[in-house]
């Protein structure tokens, strides 16, 4: 009967996006005995201390994961962490990571486990102390290798300070240093990189490299509670973006590398199967977040079946590949006119003209509808400063703010501003004729 109750239990956590368990089962497996018969006696709380905070542990875990706090990138340090041996010294021939023998296998462990939080949507770099060209050599043509190049979003072998490459790291893909793990045997690297960029997430792998994968993962910092399918695609999207930035070099001025992107928009009600996606959107994204919201596939799926509501999922695409859902739009009709209560769009989308030309398109839908005004909400947060001044930019005023700190806009309607030149849109708003039920003319 206990274990069919707790089989009950994890079928609903499938079933409901909204709950999470805890498995208590191989925590007890991991930390010894779950009970001691003295504090059962006591105090009537039976549970040993290393048991309670495990699980502690793990919650927050889990909570983290549905919060949308964890990492994006994995910087793994190369010399005795992705191989056994220093490449410098030992050269490729004296470095190994072969799967099987005494020496390698616990490199190629962790390389298994690299490539598997890759295949997450983790991204993975390389920080180390080495010349480039030889680390090169080795990730294309060492046969003991598990990882490649192309398994990389960046490689930094150089002999400069592990902070600033770091930093460089993450300017490159967009994202925070507090979007990064980074992973090193060495003490004093993982020093250096604590006291200097505080914000990332450090692993101490220590000496022994057979504990590497355990101490990679003992965090939870990747753990996630579902996949969608931007997660699988991203370490190649972010390929296509160094593609992307090959181009803007050979171009002649900024608009026309825009030009020359093609770039393509797409914005429509999210089908079921993205519902996943947009919330992830809405927890991961801080610097284009107007409200600083984080909302659950659950909540997502409320808004979509309310006859008043809108939920908008923003696709964009190149000449170099499809960037997939990378923005979203919620809001409702209401008498007054359409109310924006949200807009996310990932940084990998920047400065190409896709937020000006979703709002563009939802001020022509509700000007087509004959609604009042389009109304709009910007609350300040630590991240989202570079949009402040987005929706004025785009003719909107301000009218009046909130306690929390909130600023309110309006647009009458009256001038809307036009699609960048420079893309295509393709508006599917809902609706017959474009028309979402229970919007008032």
């Amino acid at each position: 009967m206990w274990r069919e109750f707790n089989a009950r239990l994890l079928r609903l956590a499938a079933e409901h996006p909204a709950v999470a368990v805890v498995d208590l089962e191989p925590l007890i497996a991991d930390g010894g005995p779950a009970t001691d018969p003295r504090l059962a006696l006591y105090t009537r709380a039976p549970y040993t201390e290393q048991l309670l905070a495990a699980h502690a542990r793990e919650a927050v875990h889990v909570l983290r994961a549905h919060r949308g706090m964890t990492r994006k990138c994995l910087v793994l340090d190369l010399d005795d962490t992705l191989w056994a041996g220093i490449l410098g010294d030992d050269g490729p021939e004296g470095i190994t990571a072969a799967a099987g023998t005494l020496a390698g296998e616990p490199h190629a462990a962790l390389q298994r486990t690299a490539r598997q939080l890759a295949s997450q949507g983790v991204l993975l770099a390389v920080s180390s102390k080495n010349d480039a060209a030889p680390v090169l050599g080795v990730l294309r043509d060492h046969p003991d290798m598990v990882l490649r190049e192309r398994d990389f979003v960046a490689v930094h072998a150089h002999w400069e300070p592990k902070d600033g490459s770091l930093r460089d790291i993450a300017a490159a893909l967009g994202i925070g240093a507090d979007a990064l793990v980074f992973a090193d045997d060495s003490p004093a690297e993982r020093a250096l990189v604590r006291a200097r960029l505080p914000a990332a997430a450090v692993v101490p792998l220590g000496t022994e490299p057979a504990l590497h994968v355990t101490r990679l993962l003992a965090d939870g910092w990747f753990d996630t509670p579902r996949l969608t399918g931007d997660d699988l695609a991203r370490t190649a999207r972010y390929h296509e973006a160094a593609a992307r930035a090959e181009l803007e070099r050979g171009s002649g001025s900024y608009e026309e590398y825009l030009r020359g992107l093609g770039v393509r928009v797409r914005i429509a009600p999210p089908a079921p199967h993205e519902r996943d996606r947009v919330a992830q959107l809405t927890l991961r994204t801080n610097q284009f977040n107007l409200t600083g919201e984080r909302l659950g596939a659950d909540r997502i799926a409320a808004l979509a079946a309310d006859p008043a509501g809108l939920v908008l999922a923003v696709h964009v695409g190149d000449r170099f590949g499809d960037s997939g859902l990378a923005g979203a739009v919620l809001g409702r009709y209401a008498d007054d006119g359409l109310h924006l209560d949200g807009f996310w769009l990932s940084c990998r989308v920047f400065a190409r003209g896709v937020e000006q030309a979703v709002l563009a398109t939802l001020l022509a839908h509700a000007a087509d509808l004959g609604l009042p005004a389009v109304h709009a909400r910007h609350r300040p947060t630590a991240k989202n400063a570079r949009a402040a001044g987005f929706y004025p930019s785009l003719g909107f005023a301000g009218t009046a703010g909130d306690p929390d700190g909130s600023l309110r806009f309006r647009h009458d309607l009256a001038e809307p501003p036009p699609v960048p030149d420079h893309l295509t849109t393709e508006p599917c708003l809902g609706g017959d004729d474009d028309e979402p039920a229970g919007t008032t003319r």
